[in-house]
């Protein structure tokens, strides 16, 4: 083993990432420490980088590559697996492109051609005008190999199977940071860039031995840098695991079906690139939805399938037969994940244009849920897709959860695993149709009418109160419920749009959407000083948080009407006020008088609309109007 520059490393060879390996997993971080390794080198000494570690292709395999077959045995290249390394080699692949991108054509860097280096490092063209390999890239099947190709260096695609995943992302980012730090130096400065990046940072290059097991160093090597992900242990563990079967004729189609299935994950979960899905929470809910539940908590879900399932001794010598793991058992679990990953794309991206997913009604219903929080209920969700129940069923599913999770969390407080360990194991049971999808609603509502109780959200808000936190201001299901009730009001008087937003009412961006007191906090106009005069200091508190005297409106009408007087804040003469709002405004602005009154029966009205949503009884009347605060009004 000898300290190589990258000229050294890719002399007549050509390097593919192989299956069992990990996707560009490079952040912002890692980049930066690399360009300021570069940046910071003096150009007269040499910097060590790290091991790179290659495994030589058998010839059985690369003779399966057709696109490079000509130039390994007609040019002589020599093919190599990247086992270890390959984060670093891929960060200079993107970083020799976008040097390329950045220069004139006409430049020469070091006494190059630009041609020339792309032909060392990233195309190689034969003379006859017909063939080429990439030097760099991934195998085949992979869909960052399409990407690098098409996206990353630029060539043209023959296959148009574009896919975007989490780790396609990271390689357009790192390449995108490459070509801004470039932008702002001269060419002769790029020139020394590449020399360094060239012939300066050195690396001990190592090729494994045949007698050597490939994936046991991998998973030792990669657990070195940037820890691997648990989706990407099982990866290499599941491959690992195909190659003990070596009497077994299926062996080399699992392989293949594992790839397709990682394949197809990475695809979805990169696939709404504004919000790309965390790859750790769809493994742990579909591990609790296949296996047996355990009420462990943290990762012992990625110990379980790495350290007591998936494990070469029960390939191999399990201690006990129903250990022993098989061919069609590893299968079974990797067609259920590929299965799964696109059902749990949709559970979270009810709106994002599929196939398959045609009821308008699921999606509102999926969008609530994620709007409120899934908590306990996404195994079982995604229990019900896998196992096919009707789209109506699922749909009553989701109201059901929807008003456990109001209900019992949003208004009860009640502890936050309330029920977790009884739905996480109905998820099992339903995903084999051991239990039937009505039984698990039932379950449901039984929980809602053993744990519900209004006298709990009676106590959350008085202490809010007491505590002077503000009141139903400070409630945390306000948000929530106001837009529920927003909706309602738009879906009742026929509007064909609906002008309060969730995005808006959940950011905290200025032009956003926030919660402004009707009655104001600080009534020093003097419409209210006329019709709240009567009314002490604590009163003016209580009704300035009360519900009914809540609202939600944006940012900038909130700030310029301030505390108006209502009748400027319902119409200000300049476009702003109630009038032209949400449904919750157009409803205020019916008012003719903003008094104590208008308070309570809005208030009154709120909660009876709760009650209707979510099919309670907070108590009768003289309870709701306790519960809004409002009981001195009746005194006076």
């Amino acid at each position: 083993m000898r300290l190589q520059s990258l000229n050294d490393i890719f002399e007549r060879r050509i390097l593919r990432i192989p299956d069992y390996q990990r996707g560009y997993a490079w952040s912002t971080l890692q980049l930066t420490d690399f360009w300021e390794d570069i940046i910071q080198l003096d150009p007269a000494r040499v910097h060590y980088t790290g091991v790179i570690t290659l495994e030589p292709v058998k010839a059985k395999l690369w003779q399966k590559w057709q696109q490079d077959e000509w130039i390994i045995e007609g040019v002589g290249f020599k093919p190599f697996y990247v086992v270890d390394g390959q984060q670093r080699l891929t960060t200079s692949m993107i970083l020799i492109q976008a040097i390329l991108e950045s220069v004139d054509v006409s430049v020469q860097l070091n006494y190059q051609s630009l041609e020339s280096i792309r032909k060392q490092y990233i195309l190689f063209k034969a003379d006859d005008g017909q063939r080429e390999s990439f030097i760099f890239g991934y195998e085949k099947d992979n869909p960052s190999d399409e990407y690098l190709k098409t996206t990353i260096f630029g060539e043209h695609s023959h296959s148009n199977l574009h896919q975007e995943t989490l780790y396609t992302q990271n390689l357009l980012t790192a390449k995108n940071y490459f070509k801004k730090q470039l932008s702002n130096l001269e060419p002769d400065d790029i020139a020394l860039i590449f020399k360094k990046l060239t012939q300066k940072l050195k690396y001990n290059l190592y090729e494994i031995d045949e007698e050597i097991d490939v994936f046991v160093t991998f998973e030792t090597m990669n657990n070195r840098g940037k820890p691997l992900t648990s989706l990407e242990l099982l990866k290499n563990r599941l491959i690992y695991l195909s190659t003990l079967y070596h009497d077994h004729e299926g062996h080399e189609v699992l392989r293949n079906k594992v790839n397709s299935a990682w394949k197809t994950m990475y695809e979805y979960l990169g696939k709404n690139s504004e919000a790309p899905l965390n790859e750790d929470l769809f493994l742990r809910n579909h591990w609790t939805m296949y296996f047996k539940y355990s009420r462990n908590k943290g990762d012992d879900y990625i110990v379980y399938l790495l350290n007591e399932k998936f494990t070469a001794r029960n390939v191999t010598h399990p201690k006990k037969a129903e250990d022993r793991v098989t061919v069609d058992e590893i299968s079974e679990y990797v067609i259920s994940l590929q299965e799964s990953i696109r059902h749990w794309f949709y559970i979270h991206n009810p709106y994002f244009s599929l196939t398959d997913y045609k009821n308008e009604q699921n999606k509102l219903l999926l969008d609530r849920l994620q709007r409120l929080s899934f908590r306990a209920f996404r195994p079982l969700l995604l229990a019900a897709f896998v196992s096919k129940q009707s789209i109506e069923d699922i749909n009553k599913l989701l109201i059901a959860a929807e008003r456990y999770n109001f209900t019992l969390f949003s208004l009860c407080h009640r502890r936050s695993n309330t029920g977790d360990s009884e739905f996480f194991s109905m998820a099992r049971e339903l995903a084999t149709n051991s239990i039937s999808i009505t039984s698990v609603i039932t379950t449901i509502d039984d929980w809602i009418d053993s744990y519900y109780d209004p006298q709990r959200f009676m106590t959350y808000i008085a202490e809010k109160y007491e505590l002077s936190l503000g009141g139903f201001f400070k409630w945390d299901g306000l948000r929530y419920f106001l837009y529920e009730y927003d909706q309602w009001l738009t879906i009742r008087g026929k509007q064909f749009s609906h002008k309060l937003g969730w995005t808006d009412l959940k950011a905290t961006k200025n032009d956003s959407i926030t919660i402004e007191h009707i009655f104001p906090q600080t009534p020093d106009n003097a419409y209210w000083l006329q019709r709240f005069e009567h009314l002490d200091k604590d009163q003016t508190i209580l009704l300035a948080n009360s519900l009914g005297n809540l609202v939600p409106l944006s940012r900038s009408k909130n700030s310029s009407l301030k505390n108006d007087g209502f009748d400027d804040k319902k119409n200000n003469g300049n476009g702003v006020g109630y009038y032209n709002g949400s449904a919750s405004e157009n409803e205020i602005a019916q008012y003719n008088e903003w008094m104590p009154e208008a308070v309570l029966e809005r208030g009154l009205s709120l909660l009876n609309f709760m009650e209707h949503r979510w099919q309670i009884s907070l108590g009768d009347e003289a309870f709701k109007i306790k519960l809004l605060h409002l009981d001195f009004l009746n005194q006076d």
